[in-house]
């Protein structure tokens, strides 16, 4: 019997403002956090792809690209200032030399951050044109990843469960976003924050989709589960092939004693940018301005507070190979405990979801990680597969219907609905009864009008991310968030507002589409009552 090990990575990114006079220091501390993962994950996963590519080693990963990500990265504004990133870092890395240049430890470090950026920017500019998007298509084609669909923003289904138009809404802009980056349909569609709540697998499979993954709370809570348990795929309404997200991998990377957590790794909460002088970490940051990250970072996580330097790269990658290793090891006996649960079946399948955001932030090894894994999986009995390769005959599959949860908070999205962020659910529930109702009395208008409903639909669709109210309940990036939130609501209620008085100033509604200037081919009869 197969055993299957099923990788996908979650991307995930809010819209930044990038064309506002005078941004604030929130939205500037964002924006370097966005340029923070095109360096220490996109562009260093589409490199380790290259890599085991020339080395013809066979690998298949899934990958999650959502909408509001791929818009940023296209715009080409913000590739300009992703390349001037770089050579502020480049300008501080040659200071670093200076300084660390008695401290050989120091020195190394630094010199590798240095060479790091030179050949991000080389990479970026040069030999990927700066099209980042143009690389995970091409590793696409060639049948080694596969790009998943989801919604335009991060919303958490269940809360709007009685506002189908919202859900479907979403669905459709986030289709409409993968055809014109992909330029193909996808097969597999990724549920935000795992949020399934009954019915709305009819509307998913409604847009052509074939499978999307639940949280396993979701399998095993039904009143029907599945006689071969969560590591085999199931068939619910409208034949949606569901998978299961093996959360085992949650706890082996992120709890008290997981692999990220290994004092020897490198220390992401210790950096340069909040260690030393502000009068010393010019280019990138100027006195009276907010501190943020650099990239040079010298200490692991249980750095001697007495010694200058602790962090061992190599050691480091070392451990990293190792726990790739236990990984792999406690996947094989996972899945052979799996095959004796499983009747009538051909294989058994992990689908591990990692969420790239949480990974980069707690553990910076994670991609030599999961590089050793791939290379080291085959040996081992475990075979790398795409969930829409693994599915063959789904009307053979059993039905369940499953039961509601999600994969934030205790299982339930509580923590999107706390004390700190509720207040946000009333401002969001109303603008979206809104915005349906609009669409159906403004079914065919043109013009100023059909421009002022086109901004209502994208400013709406901004306000639902579930991610906002997470920021606030997390208190991380929540000044970002809060603003982001009511500049939304604002904005939706002018349109409302003047579309009611049938009057609005143009000069209002250029501006703002200058400024969210993300999806601009919306169209909002995708809120319209579908008949």
């Amino acid at each position: 019997m197969l055993k299957n090990l099923s990788f996908i990575i979650k991307t995930s990114q809010d819209f930044i403002r990038t064309n506002e006079d005078n941004p604030p220091e929130c939205d500037k501390i964002k924006l370097n956090s966005f340029f923070e993962a095109i360096s220490d994950s996109y562009i260093p996963l589409l490199q380790m792809f290259e890599r085991l590519q020339n080395d013809n080693v066979a690998f298949k990963i899934g990958l999650v690209l959502p909408p509001v990500l791929c818009s940023m990265l296209e715009d080409e504004k913000i590739q300009q200032l992703y390349v001037d990133f770089l050579d502020k870092r480049i300008a501080l890395g040659k200071k670093e030399l200076n300084r660390c240049k008695d401290n050989s430890a120091a020195l190394e470090l630094a010199t590798a951050a240095l060479e790091k950026n030179k050949d991000l920017k080389k990479t970026f500019s040069d030999l990927y044109n700066k099209n980042i998007l143009a690389q995970f298509v091409k590793f696409q084609k060639s049948g080694l990843i596969e790009i998943l669909g989801t919604c335009a923003t991060d919303i958490f289904m269940p809360y709007y469960a009685d506002l189908p138009e919202a859900i479907s809404a979403q669905i459709e802009m986030g289709l409409q976003s993968y055809k014109k980056c992909f330029g193909e349909l996808p097969e597999g569609f990724y549920l935000p924050e795992f949020g399934y709540t009954p019915g709305i697998e009819k509307l998913i499979r409604a847009y052509g989709y074939s499978y999307t993954i639940l949280h396993n709370r979701s399998i095993l809570l039904t009143d029907n589960p599945p006689a071969n348990g969560i590591f085999y795929p199931v068939r619910i309404e409208n034949s949606l092939v569901a998978f299961t997200a093996d959360t085992f991998i949650q706890d082996q990377i992120f709890a008290e004693d997981g692999f990220s957590a290994n004092a020897i790794y490198r220390n992401e909460n210790r950096d340069i940018g909040f260690e030393l002088d502000i009068k010393k970490l010019t280019p990138v940051m100027e006195e009276k301005t907010a501190r943020c990250s650099t990239g040079y970072k010298y200490w692991k996580k249980d750095f001697n507070e007495d010694a200058c330097v602790s962090y061992d790269y190599a050691a480091a990658c070392k451990q990293a190979q190792e726990d790739a290793d236990s990984f792999i090891q406690s996947r094989v006996e996972l899945l052979t405990k799996a095959e004796e649960c499983v009747q009538d079946a051909e294989y058994v399948v992990s689908v591990c979801c990692l969420d790239e955001n949480k990974l980069r932030k707690q553990w910076s090894e994670y991609l030599v990680w999961l590089e050793a894994v791939i290379r080291n999986a085959g040996k081992n009995e475990l075979e790398l597969a795409l969930c829409k390769e693994i599915i063959q005959k789904p009307s053979s599959l059993e039905k369940i219907e499953p039961y509601y949860s999600a994969g934030t908070g205790d299982g339930y999205g509580e923590n999107l609905l706390s004390s700190k962020n509720c207040w946000m659910m009333r401002y969001v529930r109303k603008a979206t009864e809104r915005m349906i109702d609009l669409a159906e009395r403004f079914p065919s208008d043109t013009g100023l009008k059909t421009r002022l409903l086109n901004i209502g639909a994208l400013e709406l669709l901004l306000a639902q991310s579930s991610a906002l109210a997470k920021m606030i309940e997390e208190e991380e990036d929540s000044e970002y968030a809060e603003r982001r939130f009511r500049l939304a609501i604002n904005a939706f209620t002018v349109v409302f507002d003047a579309l009611g008085s049938n009057t609005v100033s143009t000069e209002w509604l250029t501006k703002l589409e200058l400024m969210d200037n993300i999806f601009p081919w919306i169209n909002y009869k995708i809120f319209s009552i579908k008949k």
